[in-house]
């Protein structure tokens, strides 16, 4: 309750951070509950608040019943005010025919369920101000349903939301992420559009992209047409399958970008711009994929070329360009119509095609520098080194500093490949200082992103995380749509981590999520996903993680992710929930996953473990019967795929349940799981990778020695203690922790079961000091404490 009525304040004092954890952990307590539905409607709010509908979309369906929860009508009418403000806001933003969860029986759309819900709450608040007398009830009603969204994007929340469904099959368009980039100023006049692109195009500004997309757009829709003063129409058709090409390589369709850059070559050979065609002819050899075993001609039915074909071939373009140098050379003379319509500086347009050719060649090497993986062949490396200078040299002759950065940043991501880290940071830098000399600062984010990538295998975490945020400031402000932002907030969120600013990686890892989810990259999403939960549950935030792990888990998301993805999220949120001592769910959660992993016979070891972990779950559930069949599965699994470890742990754990659930009745079956226990770890042979022998057999005395303790025998309470001690001093450094559990055990019964105060000290005391040499002060601490009250109870029995 607390939390959900702290949701707005948080957010109305930019304690954003807080604000998500306590939705996240708040409404996980609270769903499904008809005594709790006030507190699902503030949550409805803080969705409204915060900019995710679709979030409370899917509360709202998780939530049906509450609408029939008519029994306490203040808590009925808080919750329809909550509903009532999320569907307004839908509606406001053009969705109302969205389908919605409402009250059983009918389907629902938004303006339907608002009209209903609407007329609810307002029968209900007319009934408690009438009785009242006042206008108490009505005024905190009308109070929150003025409230407007508090921030300008939607909170990263770390969930994967169900996208919602207009009623005739359309999906609603989501509001943007956080951080999303403002566009360019968009000319409204067609020539003044195509114009302005043009320019930008020629300074290589990303923001170009968005005025072709608008032009392409306006052509289609009819509400322009081509104007004779833009040159020929040919012209702005070449320029349009160039930027549809770019579109495409970026969606890694390279065929069909190859394709648009073909298409783009004639028509510029059409309009006499042999300049272009060139450039054009060039980048598509570069973006070119070699065929593959098996593999035929590309769906446009070009024939494929192999390395050696693309090579030759640009090689012949680097032949034909020097022709086009001795015959159109760079000077302003011999205009052509189509040139002085798309470009005011013919020199500099026809020096920047001259290079693409020389770019070309240099990232095709790289390209097939990157398909020979750690160890290129030979002729590979030298075939780009060549490439990439020659690209260096004439782009320095040429005085075009921006390529200069290219064939840089070719050298430096090799060089990073190859493990000269070194190197590649020098090489970026060099091309960082290039753009700036360039006047190009919009193309300096991906060359800090790389660089952030090669600092962080340098262990220099602080650094990457302030490349990345100016990487991400610069792509925003020069309206770059299409800059990596969700890749860079993951790699963001990484660093943040390494730097210990944990709530600074769960908000970047939130905001890749968010961003993946909207590119349509499920695998990516729940990739980052999988990240913050561990951020988070190494931040001791297990509720939290539990909230992303569900979602990750839902059956929409879950079928869209590979097998074992989802159940390596599974085996997380089945461990989540038993930290956060939700047995049953944790068991439901095993069982899924045992039965998610019994036919993974390439991977039996998971199957011991899985039901293992099971069995354990079941007994902390409860539900004894079932977890003595999953015992007994767990052996005959390890008998399969022997994982000593875990069935060490699971006998182990069975007997100290055992005696929780039985007491001193249930002592002689704990004893028997630890007799099997031992036999178990006397069986397992030396050198078994992955089995300690002196932990395993440690950890069987230590619990042997607490359930004798409960069953109030003492004496061999103690003896067992010593051999755990004696156990765990043969892990030398290792064992000195659990060493140190072991004395402060043998130290209680010694002391507390049996008097021997003056043996408890003594072992304290020898014990304490041996922990502060070994560089454990903590457990050093509670020893002394231990032996300060063992000292106390000494002085008062005198």
């Amino acid at each position: 309750m607390s939390q959900a009525l702290a949701l707005g304040a948080l957010l109305r004092s930019g304690r954003l951070d807080e604000a998500r954890s306590h939705h996240l952990t708040g409404y996980r307590r609270i769903r499904g509950n008809t005594g709790m539905q006030a507190w699902v409607g503030r949550h409805l709010e803080f969705c409204v608040l915060s900019r995710n509908e679709g979030r409370g979309l899917e509360i709202l369906a998780e939530n049906r019943p509450l609408f029939e929860a008519t029994g306490a009508p203040l808590a009925h009418l808080d919750f329809l005010t909550g509903v009532e403000l999320l569907l307004a806001r839908i509606a406001e933003d053009g969705h109302a025919d969205t389908v919605v969860a409402g009250p059983p029986g009918r389907s629902w759309t938004a303006d339907a369920l608002l009209a209903h819900v609407r007329a609810e709450a307002d029968r209900l608040t007319a009934a408690f101000d009438a009785r009242n007398g006042t206008t108490a009830v009505g005024d905190r009603r009308r109070c929150r349903l003025a409230q407007r969204p508090l921030l300008d994007a939607p909170l990263p929340l770390g969930l994967r939301t169900s996208v919602a469904r207009t009623a005739d099959g359309a999906a609603p368009v989501p509001a943007p992420p956080a951080g999303a980039s403002a566009a360019v100023a968009i000319p409204g006049d067609f020539v003044e559009l195509v114009r302005e692109a043009r320019r930008m195009a020629s300074a290589g500004h990303p923001g170009d992209t968005r005025l072709w997309t608008r032009i392409a757009e306006r052509l289609a829709d009819g509400s322009a047409v081509h104007d004779g003063v833009l040159g020929p129409e040919d012209l702005l058709r070449a320029e349009l399958a160039e930027q549809r090409a770019g579109e495409l390589a970026m969606a890694d369709r390279d065929d069909e970008a190859c394709a648009e850059l073909r298409r783009a070559a004639e028509l510029y050979e059409r309009v006499g711009m042999p300049w272009q065609a060139l450039s054009a002819r060039a980048r598509a050899l570069g973006w070119t994929n070699p065929p593959s075993d098996g593999e035929g001609e590309p769906a446009e039915g070009v024939p494929r070329l192999d390395s050696d074909g693309i090579r030759d071939a640009l090689d012949g373009l680097l032949g034909e360009a020097e022709r086009l140098c001795a015959e159109v050379p760079f000077t302003a003379e011999a205009l052509g119509a189509a040139e002085a319509a798309a470009c005011d500086d013919l020199e500099r347009e026809r020096k920047l095609a001259y290079l693409t050719v020389y770019y070309a060649r240099a990232y095709a090497a790289y390209r097939e520098l990157g398909r020979g993986g750690r160890e290129p062949s030979p002729g590979a490396v030298e075939r780009f080194e060549a490439c990439v200078q020659a690209l260096h040299g004439e782009a320095e002759r040429l005085a075009v500093p921006h390529q200069v950065a290219n064939a840089r940043q070719f050298a430096a991501d090799a060089a990073g490949r190859l493990g000269d880290l070194a190197r590649a940071e020098e090489g970026l830098r060099a091309a960082l200082k290039d753009l700036e000399a360039a006047g190009r600062p919009w193309r300096a984010s991906r060359p800090r992103v790389l660089l952030a990538q090669i600092l962080m295998a340098r262990e220099r975490p602080q650094e990457a995380v302030e490349l990345l945020h100016r990487a991400i400031a610069d792509a925003v402000r020069y309206d770059d749509a299409d800059f990596p932002m969700a890749p860079t907030y993951a790699m963001l969120g990484h660093a943040a981590s390494h730097t210990g600013d944990h709530a600074g990686a769960v908000r970047h890892l939130a905001e890749a999520a968010a961003r993946f989810d909207q590119s349509g990259e499920p695998v990516e999403a729940a990739d980052v996903r999988l990240q913050l939960v561990d951020v988070l549950m190494r931040t001791g935030r297990q509720a939290d993680a539990v909230a992303v792990l569900e979602s990750l888990v839902a059956e929409e998301t879950a079928a869209a992710l590979d097998a074992r993805m989802v159940a390596q999220a599974r085996l997380s949120l089945a461990r989540g929930l038993r930290e956060l001592e939700e047995y049953l769910p944790s068991a439901e959660e095993f069982l899924r996953l045992a039965d998610a992993v019994s036919d993974w016979e390439d991977d039996a070891p998971v199957q011991t473990m899985v039901t293992a972990e099971t069995a354990v779950a079941l007994a902390l559930a409860d539900r004894w019967d079932a977890a003595g069949t999953a015992y007994e599965r767990a052996l005959a699994a390890h008998a399969k795929a022997p994982d000593p470890s875990v069935l060490t742990h699971m006998m182990c754990e069975f007997a100290r349940l055992v005696m929780k659930a039985r007491g001193a009745e249930g002592l002689e079956t704990a004893l028997r799981h630890l007799a099997e226990a031992d036999a178990l770890t006397a069986s397992v042979p030396q050198d078994t990778e992955g089995f300690v022998p002196w932990f395993e057999r440690g950890a069987v005395h230590y619990r042997r020695g607490r359930v004798l303790a409960d069953a109030e025998r003492f004496e061999e309470a103690l003896a067992e203690m010593e051999a755990a001690v004696a156990a765990h001093e043969q892990g030398g450094e290792e064992g000195e922790s659990a060493r140190a559990e072991a004395v402060r055990v043998a130290a209680l019964i010694e002391g507390n079961a049996l008097g021997r105060f003056r043996e408890s000290i003594a072992r304290l005391t020898t014990a304490s000091a041996r922990c502060r040499r070994s560089g454990l002060p903590e457990a050093a601490q509670i020893l002394d404490a231990l032996r300060q009250d063992h000292m106390s109870r000494l002085t008062e029995g005198r």
